[in-house]
């Protein structure tokens, strides 16, 4: 059976973390946009070349690869909170469930 203690946390921590979840998610849009900005930057910086040859360039650019990894850690980030508000979610739904089965007699 699911302490009601821990049930309080679940609902806390789905209460407390909407913005980190909102601001996590508007940093992954931010780094979206931000790689193909550094991408656009690095081919104009590469002026020579055909657009393939700027292109890969810009692809093996230092910046865009910084750019791939802060976008690596802005989906690993709202990754793990929309896991971790899920996983309370059922924790919630089945603290409920067991509850109501209890109510009716069936344990």
């Amino acid at each position: 059976m699911i302490e009601e203690e821990r049930v309080e946390k679940a609902v806390w921590f789905l209460a407390g973390s909407s913005k980190d979840y909102g601001a996590a998610r508007g940093h992954q849009a931010y780094c979206d946009a931000n790689l193909r900005r550094v991408k656009a930057l690095q081919m104009l910086e590469n002026g020579n070349g055909g657009v393939a040859d700027r292109e890969a360039r810009a692809y093996a650019s230092l910046e865009y690869k910084a750019a791939m990894e802060e976008l690596e850690n802005a989906v690993a980030r709202v990754e793990t909170l929309r896991a971790q508000r899920e996983g309370a979610v059922m924790l919630i739904e089945t603290w409920r469930s067991q509850n109501s089965a209890k109510k009716q007699g069936i344990t």
